[in-house]
């Protein structure tokens, strides 16, 4: 992490930028405020500055003033050293902008203690904000995949409504039939912002009980075999028979449902795919294949690192990827995706298939 050190006194830059670089930064000077500033304000700014109060050009209460206005963005975290001891001129500091504040002559110890703090609070602003934006990226692929199917319901019963499209109500059973269905997807995309919120608030649960993985996957399979039909897609079962053990059902049907859903997704019509279970080692490995573009390496590497809203062709691959990943690492599971030889790629996960862990 970049460091700056702003004072007009040269033996102190000597002194402060020796036991910076020792505890690990980047250290870069300015002789006074000016020059401080611009390095503030460059392209790629120091993170944390230790600045002196009194400097020619700028003092360092002016640069607080100025670097971190109101608004939020990325922190730059401020120590200022100065020799003032009243009160009133420390709260002044803070109120303009300073996060700490050393006296002169420093103590090498207790700055360095400052800074750790600095630097653990620049993280975890850096952490907030990518949070922030997830969220506002989910937030717009929930928009984007409800807009879809709400406008097809909306088109569906004005022509219902409208007494010229008498077409219409005579087969009146199948047009209620598809925007049930429209109607259930967009149930099921709001289930996964749900999910996904518990999942970032720390209070997303599984609940185990014995049973049949193969059942859950022939009916995984069974519904989503309808949606593929419509795209001239065949989903293939691959399932042995697995003894019952424990797993949360509802939430593997989730996960192999997301999976499934995804793999049909972005397949092109007249592709298969294939939905497999075997044991292996005490292991339950249950994998979706399909047979459309694969992923890159970068995809693969996204995937691999946790960043799993992307699938093959960087195609936003909805909300609900994150939730099955969670799902997996809470039944002590693993969750990966590799490209076939003859093309097309497998995402699959593990269980362990024991008894649920004491």
């Amino acid at each position: 992490m970049k460091l700056l050190i702003a004072d007009d006194e040269l033996s102190t830059r000597i002194l402060l930028r020796h036991c910076a670089a020792r505890w690990g930064y980047e250290v870069v000077e300015a002789a006074d405020g000016l020059e401080a500033m611009t390095m503030l304000r460059g392209p790629e700014p120091p993170r944390i500055a230790v600045l002196d109060w009194m400097m020619p050009g700028l003092d360092g209460v002016e640069i607080c003033s100025r670097l971190n206005p109101p608004g939020g963005g990325p922190l730059t975290y401020i120590i200022l050293l100065t020799g003032k001891s009243e009160k009133e001129d420390v709260v002044h500091a803070l109120d303009q902008g300073a996060h700490d504040f050393l006296s002169k002559p420093v103590h090498i110890g207790e700055l360095h203690s400052r800074i750790t703090v600095g630097r653990r609070l620049v993280e975890a602003n850096d952490r907030l904000i990518e949070l922030d934006k997830l969220k506002d990226r989910f937030l717009r692929i929930a928009a984007h995949d409800l807009r879809n199917p709400l406008g097809y319901i909306i088109t569906m019963t004005e022509m219902l409504l409208d007494s010229n499209f008498f077409e219409m109500r005579n087969n009146l059973d199948s047009h209620l039939s598809a925007i049930h269905e429209t109607a259930s997807v967009m149930q099921g995309l709001i289930n996964d912002l749900l999910d996904l919120s518990a999942v970032r608030e720390g209070t997303f649960k599984i609940s185990r009980e014995a049973a049949s993985i193969s059942d859950i996957l022939r009916q995984a399979a069974r519904i989503q075999g309808q949606a593929a039909a419509r795209r001239q897609i065949r989903i293939f079962e691959q399932l042995a028979d697995i003894p019952p053990f424990s797993f949360d059902p509802a939430r593997i049907r989730q996960a192999v449902d997301n999976l499934l859903g995804n793999a049909v997704k972005f397949s092109s019509p007249g592709s298969a795919v294939t939905l497999s279970v075997e044991e292996e080692e005490g292991r339950v490995r249950v994998s979706v294949a399909d047979q459309g573009p694969g992923l890159s390496a970068e995809e693969l590497a996204r995937l691999a690192a946790g960043e799993n809203s992307q699938l093959p062709g960087g195609k936003e691959g909805g909300l609900g990827l994150t939730v099955v990943r969670k799902i997996i690492e809470l039944h002590q599971g693993e969750l990966w995706a590799e490209n076939r030889a003859g093309g097309g790629c497998v995402v699959s996960f593990t269980l362990p298939a024991g008894p649920a862990p004491a």
